[in-house]
């Protein structure tokens, strides 16, 4: 890199600033910032979203273990009710 800056002293270094726009480059800055803080928000609410339809998951297979235990019973109105819970845009 010494021998490139002695070889051709006029060419400017990818890394050294052209312009002194700081208004501009704050701008930037502050943009990145916004964006990757959304990012982090976006991850979040996935990572909240995964983990809240795993425990729905969990209780409605919970729910068909108990309508199946309610039938077996003879019991059929609680698996009537435990039926439309499941499932509650049936009308029965």
């Amino acid at each position: 890199m010494e021998k490139e800056k002695k070889k051709h002293p006029y060419k400017l270094l990818d890394n050294e600033r052209t312009v002194f726009n700081d208004e501009e480059q704050r701008r930037q800055e502050l943009r990145r910032e916004r964006e990757k803080q959304k990012e982090e928000q976006l991850h979040a609410l996935k990572l909240s979203m995964q983990s809240g339809m795993a425990q729905a998951m969990k209780e409605q297979a919970q729910l068909k273990e108990e309508m199946a235990y309610q039938y077996k019973l003879g019991n059929f109105e609680a698996a009537a009710a435990i039926q439309r819970r499941l499932d509650p845009d049936v009308a029965i």
